[in-house]
């Protein structure tokens, strides 16, 4: 689906900026190369700003459904008289 920026485990990770080095000697031979290293950056952080927004979207969904699921525990303990014994920071 993605690139770099997407593993299985659906971490996103950022790409790794440019080196720029700091003496002209070394900037002019390594021009091109420099450059094609911005170019691939930018088109990596496309990919991982792709994959933060599919990310993003997957963990609201499961966000949503273990609030559901909380919904429906609270509901249970209610049911069964138990909802004392569930609150947190409190004696029963």
């Amino acid at each position: 689906m993605f690139g770099q920026g997407v593993h299985i485990t659906g971490t996103c990770l950022p790409p790794e900026e440019p080196f720029v080095p700091e003496d002209d000697t070394s900037l002019a031979q390594y021009a091109g190369l420099i450059a094609e290293d911005f170019e691939s950056y930018f088109a990596a952080s496309s990919e991982y700003f792709a994959c933060m927004d599919v990310t993003r979207k997957i963990e609201f969904d499961r966000a949503r459904q273990v609030s559901e699921r909380h919904r429906q525990f609270l509901d249970r303990l209610d049911r069964l008289g138990l909802r004392a014994k569930a609150a947190l920071g409190q004696e029963p």
